[in-house]
């Protein structure tokens, strides 16, 4: 440091002696400058010779030099004495028209200053140099160059940097002996301050330090132990109500990791839940679990079913690679003790399972009380089990903070959804018929509606049952459902009487889907121990090609059903606006 010091100090001093040197020789160009225009103006320029040796005499200064520039050399020839460059340095002041500075010499030998200054040709100030010489404003007339011995500069700068330097060595050892003592007086606090904060670094923010002796670490230890006071007993609180809230992932002993954990993940959980709000129905917001456990934990292979506790009814939801256990046909075991299956508990642990071999983990969240949500995670190798549960355990947060938005779905599909046979209701038709007509409007996409009927299907309850005649319904569903495209919608319409709304089809097509249903039912329907034949009517219209209005084409397609019971039954008839007037 010291070192690093006395270089500033001798490139300071070095600095002011150069600084000197600069003003002396810009005074001797000065006058050189003013004395030869001057003397040129009154015509007797061979005076420069004269002027220049009077200079050099001076202490101090070695030399001094006027040069011509080659138009001045032109206009009056080279004159009586020398005056071409000497070196590159007057070339390239001529040449550039600036001024040169350079110091030449080392420590222990002669250190010279050269200063050459450019004669600049102007047509104002005290001299019109235009009146004399052939030359534009600007021009580089010749420069005067003067070279200066420094030694004098440069020996007070070495005994001045010398003097600063011992001043320094001096204000250093008495600094340094006061820092020493001053900490000194630290040092058992500093040590205990270190202890402090590798234990709050390593999670431990309970320990405190032992007031010291000494007046001057006394105040630093007490605030420091105020300071962990509350920290501790602030993070201690907000560790514990976290955990109440959620459950950690990788949790650690740190309360402050677990403060730092907890609240991202209660920022993630917020925004899946918030993103829950926004989706249109419940089968949006089981794909939108099932991308959560493909893209927040990395895992490929699971199942999730939707369980009805009432019913004891289950439905496979989404299958990520295989179906992993026989719960839609058997029920859960998960669910049925509302808590976690896990392989490695014990041998057969679900006995449920297709392939008891793997390794998995099973847990059921309920939701409300006829809906439980049951979520089945498989490992590739034992070692990755503990992950798996843990797994488990955040999505309970997930969905617990979502029961809600959950619970808000299902009710609004039941409203919609035919909770006979699983397909939407008359409702559902009514709102979708709007929206068809919306997107008509850009799209021009053409929809055939159908009305199928059942004939007969009073004789059904009549000669069986209700229940029998509720089956009889379902199996008209899926008949019905076989003939149909994903982007078609099947509705219940009525007891025994479906809507389908056919997308992007042609009258051709319509009628071909039309006619197939119709031929389906010559195949009896099997409920229990019963064959039941029956067959079905069905009416057709055509949107937009018949009405613009999709309210109006189910009407229409109404009117046509009715024509076709009117011909016994078993047809399928397209309304005609002449022969079937409303």
């Amino acid at each position: 440091m010291m070192i690093l010091v006395g270089g500033a100090l001798m490139l300071l001093f070095r600095y002011i002696g150069y600084q000197g040197a600069d003003s002396r020789a810009q005074m001797a160009a000065a006058i050189v400058q003013e004395s030869l225009t001057s003397h040129m103006k009154a015509g007797s320029a061979d005076y420069q010779n004269d002027l220049l040796e009077q200079i050099g005499t001076i202490e101090g200064i070695r030399s001094a030099w006027v040069v011509r520039s080659e138009a001045v050399s032109r206009q009056y020839g080279k004159g009586i004495h020398p005056q071409e460059p000497k070196d590159e340095i007057d070339r390239m002041v001529l040449r550039e028209g600036k001024n040169y500075q350079d110091v030449t010499g080392a420590l222990f030998s002669d250190t010279i200053y050269r200063l050459s200054i450019p004669y600049v040709a102007a047509e104002t100030g005290k001299i019109d140099c235009m009146s004399c010489h052939e030359a534009k404003s600007g021009e580089v007339l010749g420069a005067v160059s003067i070279e200066m011995e420094i030694n004098d500069l440069k020996g007070a700068g070495i005994l001045s940097a010398i003097g600063a330097l011992v001043l320094l060595v001096f204000v250093t050892f008495f600094l340094l002996r006061s820092v020493r003592r001053f900490i000194a007086s630290y040092k058992e606090p500093l040590t205990e301050l270190a202890t402090a904060m590798e234990k709050a670094e390593g999670g431990d923010y309970g320990y405190r330090i032992e007031p010291s002796e000494s007046k001057e670490g006394y105040a630093a230890i007490m605030w420091t132990n105020s300071v962990m006071e509350k920290l501790d007993s602030a993070l201690s609180e907000s560790s514990e109500k976290i955990n109440a809230l959620i459950r950690i992932d990788q949790a650690k002993s740190d309360p402050v990791y677990t403060l730092q954990v907890g609240v991202n993940q209660l920022y993630e959980i917020e925004r899946f839940r918030a993103s829950i709000e926004k989706d249109h129905n419940l089968q949006e917001v089981y794909e939108r679990i099932v991308a959560l456990i493909r893209t927040r934990w990395g895992l490929n292979d699971f199942n999730i079913f939707e369980m009805n506790p009432i019913t004891k009814s289950t439905r496979l939801i989404h299958a990520e690679k295989a179906l992993l256990c026989d719960a839609v046909n058997s029920g859960c075991r998960a669910d049925r003790l509302s808590g976690v299956i896990d392989s490695t508990q014990c041998e057969a642990a679900c006995p449920k399972m297709i392939d008891p071999s793997v390794q998995y983990a099973c847990r059921s969240y309920p939701i409300v009380e006829d809906l439980d949500i049951v979520i089945s995670l498989v490992a590739q190798d034992v070692k990755e089990m503990p992950k798996i549960r843990s797994v488990l355990e955040q999505l309970g947060n997930y969905i617990n903070a979502s029961r809600l938005q959950i619970v808000n779905k299902k009710l609004e599909q039941s409203v919609r959804i035919d909770p006979m046979t699983g397909l939407y209701n008359r409702k559902f038709l009514e709102e979708f018929a709007a929206l068809i007509v919306a997107q008509s409007k850009r799209t021009a996409i053409p929809y055939g509606v159908l009305i199928v009927d059942m004939d007969g299907f009073g004789g059904i309850n009549q000669a069986y049952d209700v229940q029998i005649g509720n089956e009889v319904i379902k199996g008209m569903g899926r008949n019905i459902q076989e003939f149909t495209r994903p982007g078609d919608i099947v509705i219940r319409y009525g007891v025994d009487t479906f809507a389908v709304v056919l997308y992007d089809y042609e009258r051709e097509d319509a009628e071909h889907v039309a006619e197939a249903i119709r031929a389906s039912f010559k195949k009896k329907i099997r409920v229990n121990t019963y064959a039941i034949l029956k067959s079905v009517s069905i009416g057709m219209a055509f949107f937009p090609t018949q009405t613009d209005d999709m309210t109006e084409a189910i009407e229409l397609a109404k009117r046509a059903l009715l024509e076709a019971k009117h011909r016994g039954g078993n047809c399928s008839v397209a309304y005609d606006s002449k022969a079937m007037p409303i």
